[in-house]
């Protein structure tokens, strides 16, 4: 996801300067932005995503280019608003350069499935892939959704438990707390598989144990 390419770099350059949280809240607030020490915390962590205009003014506040915030890992593809865009890709935007050539460089084309898939699947998928430290494609994460709740995918089954526990308050916010939920019990389903087809470990004889008792 592009924010997490952001946010990852955001945390390492504050820490090379060896600034705290409200060092950079302090120099944000000096450029006319409204940030506190949390507002950077939970850009860090995830929590807040960066908008377009405080992306601009970042350089000025970190004291580097523009390629130094949205430069991604080797090999990482980010997710930009549905676009998944390479680290090439990036960092020739991020000098104000055209993409007009190789743009197989650039550009990766989404599976089928990932054509179709909403962005609360694909978040999930990210989330799904950090938490287990693996990779888990769109494509997976719908095969999991359906399997769990009888052919219904993330959203349909969201839907479903938002008409069910319709409260008053913030429907955005319902969703947000169901969507959780959902990703939790998928992530339940990841980890009893991996546990069910882990190795088992051999159980010592009764007189090994005795032996190495002696």
């Amino acid at each position: 996801m592009f924010q997490a390419v952001i946010q990852r770099n955001l945390r390492r350059l504050r820490t090379k300067l060896g600034w705290r949280q409200e060092d950079l809240a302090l120099r944000a607030r000096a450029r006319g932005l409204k940030w506190s020490a949390s507002t950077v915390t939970a850009v860090e962590i995830g929590r807040r995503p960066v908008s377009a205009g405080e992306l601009l003014l970042l350089p000025t506040l970190l004291h580097v280019p523009l390629t130094e915030i949205v430069s991604a890992n080797q090999d990482e593809v980010a997710d930009v608003d549905g676009v998944l865009v390479t680290k090439a890709a990036l960092d020739q935007i991020a000098r104000g350069r055209l993409l007009e050539e190789q743009e197989s460089e650039f550009f990766v084309t989404p599976t089928r499935g990932e054509v179709s898939a909403t962005e609360a699947e694909r978040k999930a998928a990210r989330n799904l892939s950090e938490a287990t430290n693996s990779t888990i494609t769109v494509p997976d994460l719908i095969a999991m959704a359906q399997r769990r709740w009888e052919g219904r995918r993330l959203d349909e089954e969201r839907e479903r438990r938002l008409q069910i526990t319709r409260r008053r308050g913030s429907v955005a916010r319902q969703r947000g707390h169901i969507t959780a939920l959902l990703q939790k019990e998928l992530l339940e389903d990841l980890t009893h598989a991996k546990t069910q087809h882990a190795p088992k470990a051999t159980r010592p004889s009764t007189r090994r144990l005795k032996e190495r008792n002696r």
